[in-house]
């Protein structure tokens, strides 16, 4: 006990440390920062549209003190314009640290300077971790791996300009999955399982689905409208789905066989089709989570965008088509998949426990 508390108090102190220097920092950047040390509001404006929605537009001076650069800790001063709602535009205050550019001699502002809050965040999460007691090991050495097939993922899709999109995620999400397996649960059985699971589950979901659609004609679903119009839109869209499914569909391949191999270990003479049962209840038990889980995440992505839209005098009809329309079409096949896995995974996991697990 004494030695985990050592361990947490020293990550804390790392964290604490590290994010103390990141406060001081601003030597290291090439563009001037400043800390803002007073802000006066110069003129302040409200307007409002045919649709009653109403914003104020606000003019600021900021003055601030160089934090870097050969004109170290010279007052630096400039007109800062924005909007209550902040869509596009920043508030700066008094204890802020801004990233600037030089245009001749004037100072623009660029962004706040962030990497403070990012640092700290990022340390909360990894004190967090430790408070846990799991394999962290494991953990930080499948993300690292994946982040680096990600990195190589979208390097060659700027290379070739999106046109090996599709293939291309499809062979990436595979080998994210078996990755994340292979590192979290070692080369076993189990990952075995939960990999085989996870591919034929997402592999019917997605068939069955692009066959509706293509029967459907895409009706009422308007691929076109990804995010800034990116092309190609199908291959972009269906590129989101198989991300977006795998995840949660490898989450569940994991828990219905870890609990059917505890089972198994519980009852050695536990039945094929005892534990085929008992997985399609523990399966039953996931669906409605982890499906709302994914209908919170389709409204928090959209929220701001549907309330723009309603704003704006648009029926709620059209606005959830052009919204949400997506977001409930990749949710929907997302269902499918998750419904699938608890079958197909109960299937596998019970032939290949009763063989090998004792």
């Amino acid at each position: 006990m004494k030695k985990k508390l050592r361990i947490l108090l020293l990550v804390g102190v790392i964290v604490a440390f590290v994010t103390g220097l990141t406060y001081f920092d601003s030597f290291m950047y090439h563009d001037p920062i400043i800390r803002v040390t007073q802000v006066k509001q110069l003129d302040k404006s409200t307007s409002t549209d045919e649709y009653k929605n109403t914003d104020t537009q606000i003019t600021q001076r900021v003055t601030g003190r160089l934090l870097n650069t050969n004109n170290k800790g010279k007052t630096i001063s400039f007109k800062n314009t924005y909007y209550n709602s902040q869509l596009t535009d920043i508030k700066y205050t008094a204890g802020q640290q801004v990233i600037l550019t030089k245009s001749g001699h004037t100072y623009i502002p660029k962004n706040v300077k962030r990497d403070t809050a990012l640092v700290f965040t990022v340390g909360l999460v990894v004190f967090l971790m430790y408070c846990m007691k799991f394999d962290r090991r494991k953990l930080f050495i499948s993300i690292l791996i994946n982040v680096i097939i990600f990195y190589g993922f979208l390097n060659i899709i700027i290379r070739t300009h999106n046109s090996v999109l599709l293939p291309l995620t499809v062979i990436t999400a595979l080998l994210i999955s078996a990755v994340a397996l292979l590192v979290i649960l070692g080369p076993s059985y189990q990952a075995l399982m939960a990999y085989s699971s996870t591919v034929i589950a997402t592999t019917t979901a997605l068939v069955l689905s692009v066959f509706v659609l293509y029967m459907s004609g895409y009706s009422g679903v308007h691929v076109e409208l990804n995010d800034f119009e990116l092309q190609p839109y199908k291959g972009v869209f269906f590129a989101q789905v198989i991300f977006s499914v795998l995840g949660v569909i490898l989450d569940e391949t994991m828990d219905i066989s870890s609990s059917l191999i505890e089972m198994k270990k519980e009852l050695a003479n536990v039945k094929e089709a005892t534990l085929f049962k008992s997985g399609i209840n523990i399966g039953r038990e996931l669906i409605g989570p982890l499906i709302n889980i994914l209908l919170f995440i389709v409204i928090a992505e959209n929220l701001n965008v549907v309330l723009l839209y309603l704003s704006n005098g648009n029926s709620i009809g059209y606005t959830v088509e052009m919204t949400l329309g997506l977001g409930l079409t990749q949710l929907l096949i997302s269902a499918i998949g998750i419904i699938l896995t608890v079958p197909v995974t109960s299937f596998i996991a019970s032939k290949v426990i009763t063989k090998r697990v004792k």
